[in-house]
């Protein structure tokens, strides 16, 4: 027994937390020896990595080789460490005995929420540490998942309607063979999982050609970008497709479309400058034959915070702040996180949409161990004895 076989909780089960709350836990281990070591400390530490590797081609000495670029960045959002027992010098001893350290961080309230994808990561990480003089140090670790609410609320662009209108002509043989107009429109520009947007589709088909269907997407787009050796890797994923049609040539046809979106995870990437993730909503008519798509985007946000006003006898069906009477709180940064049927962090194989990325062939793979998951109950926050030294 001793520290290796020690374990450290957080007083949340499933190790979530809202930015700006804090996190409390505890250390606990089981010494049956007289030990020695310059002190133990916890730590944690929030940051941002981003790396990706590319191959590039160099002539030397009239040689052509191949050589590894790195491309990488890096920033921390919290970085605290208390010490228990001891210091960063000198000499500290324990007798045997049961030990309970309990400690408290609290998170900044602008930090970002955590995130995993292939080329960089957010991660929250909490560690106690045994400094021991010229050996190498003990740790334990585990992670925190922090989210950070997005309130559709602070951000005018999405009350904002939308409008696309795609306009197309068709030629064949330099014969002109008419043209269609498809108009789009949504309602506002920022939703929440669960809500339904209520999408006005027309298309107005004056040619001779059929258009073979129209399909109306939400696209989410993580942009990754490295400092050092400048460069942008960008992954993309399709989140839900409508398709509508076919549409005949000289005829019109009009739809309402109720598009749900999908329970996805909601990623508050705002303070973090080398990880973006964004939504857009994708129109895309294909006309029959050889003739040419044609296509439009636009911008749209998805959050966790529904716009107040917009099917408020509707709520979305994801609920990731606590219910109740918020008034006078600030709902960007709730104090307490929502613990209904909360997702699992990390390394649950049973929920792979925490790590949306994780899966792909171009990551990295993560050692099933690298973090020790927090399941622990509640803490009670017994009192603490120590031995004398």
């Amino acid at each position: 027994m001793g520290f290796k076989e020690g374990q450290l909780f957080l007083d949340s089960p499933n190790g979530t937390y809202y930015s700006g709350q804090s996190i409390q836990g505890k250390l606990i281990f089981q010494e049956e020896k007289v030990k020695s070591f310059r002190g133990l400390y916890v730590k944690i530490t929030g940051f941002c990595h981003v790396h990706w590797t590319t191959s590039r081609t160099r002539t030397t000495n009239g040689k052509s080789e191949t050589y590894t670029v790195n491309h990488d960045s890096h920033e921390e959002y919290i970085n605290v460490k208390v010490y228990m027992l001891g210091g960063e010098a000198g000499e500290y001893t324990i007798q045997p005995g049961k030990y309970e350290f309990p400690f408290h961080f609290r998170l900044p309230d602008n930090c970002p929420s955590s995130f995993e994808g292939p080329y960089g990561h957010i991660r929250y990480e909490i560690k106690a540490v045994v400094d021991r003089a010229f050996k190498f140090n003990l740790e334990k670790k585990v992670m925190a998942r922090v989210m950070a609410p997005l309130d559709l609320n602070l951000d005018p662009y999405c009350r904002t309607p939308i409008e696309m209108e795609l306009l197309k002509s068709y030629y064949c043989c330099c014969v002109n063979l008419g043209s269609s107009n498809v108009t789009v429109k949504l309602p506002i520009g920022g939703y929440c999982p669960g809500q339904t947007i209520p999408i006005k589709l027309s298309c107005s088909n004056k040619g001779r050609v059929e258009i073979k269907d129209i399909k109306l997407s939400i696209i989410k787009k993580v942009t990754y970008i490295a400092t050092c050796e400048p460069g942008k890797e960008e992954e993309q994923d399709k989140v839900v497709e409508i398709r509508k049609g076919p549409v005949a040539a000289k005829t019109t046809r009009n739809w309402t479309v109720d598009m749900v979106v999908p329970i996805v995870d909601v990623y508050n990437l705002f303070t973090c400058q080398y990880i973006r993730a964004e939504y857009t909503f994708k129109v895309h008519v294909s006309p029959k034959g050889c003739h040419t798509n044609v296509g439009s985007s636009r911008r749209i946000v998805i959050g966790t915070i529904p716009l107040t006003g917009f099917q408020d006898n509707q709520p979305p069906v994801f609920h990731p702040i606590p219910e109740g009477n918020l008034s006078g709180v600030n709902t960007s940064y709730p104090t307490e996180p929502h613990r209904e049927n909360p997702p699992p962090y990390p390394g649950n194989s049973d929920n792979p949409q925490n790590l949306p990325y994780d899966t792909k062939s171009k990551a990295t793979p993560r050692p099933d161990n690298a973090y020790v998951a927090a399941t622990a109950p509640a803490l009670d926050s017994p009192d603490i004895t120590l031995p004398e030294k």
